[in-house]
This record gives structure tokens, C-alpha cells and sequence, in this order.
């Protein structure tokens, strides 16, 4: 009769806290997970200003039509570039397929 009252119980206020922590480093974790690589980002964002700048010389006709094709070639190349350094590469996966090598 003594042992069944020195049995630990555990209070729903102590289970809850512990189940919203679980909960808070769950997010956590998935955040970090799903978090863009920085490289990544800037170079996006830097594509981004250096396709305007581009555009805007061209439609004041401040470059040639030659220097723009190249613009632009050169900014959709940066922008697979970024593409494939957010979205390709994760750990896992051998490159932008996403396929892992056998």
C-alpha cells in the first residue's frame, strides 16, 4: 500500500510545457532546415540590380544592342547559378536533379 503512493506522478501543467518545448525546437529545426543558403540570396539579389542597371541602359539606349544580348545572357546565367546554389543543393542530393548517386 506504501508503494502505490510514493509512485511519481507527473502534473498536466509540467507535461504541457515539455510538449510546447518539444513543439518550439520542432519549428525551430524546420526553419533552419528550410532556410535559403546566404551565397545563394546575394547573388540572386545582385543578378536582380544588375539586370535593371542593364535594362535601363538599353532602353536609353546608352549600350548597344550587342552589349545588352551579352547583359542579358550574362544575368540569366547568374540567375541558374543562384537558383541551383538555393534550391540544388541540399544535403543528400548530388545537384539540381535532386537525385542521389547509387
Amino acid at each position: 500500500m506504501a508503494r502505490k503512493n510514493d509512485k511519481r506522478r507527473h502534473s498536466f501543467t509540467v507535461e504541457r510545457k515539455r510538449q510546447l518545448e518539444q513543439e518550439k525546437l520542432a519549428g525551430e529545426r524546420n526553419r533552419a532546415k528550410n532556410r535559403w543558403n546566404p551565397a545563394g540570396q546575394a547573388l540572386l539579389w545582385s543578378d536582380l540590380v544588375f539586370l535593371a542597371a542593364a535594362s535601363l541602359l538599353d532602353i536609353n539606349d546608352l549600350i548597344s544592342d550587342t552589349a545588352s544580348a551579352l547583359c542579358t545572357l550574362v544575368g540569366v546565367i547568374l540567375l541558374f547559378a543562384a537558383l541551383w546554389l538555393l534550391f540544388g543543393n541540399k544535403k543528400g542530393q548530388s545537384g539540381p536533379g535532386g537525385r542521389s548517386r547509387l
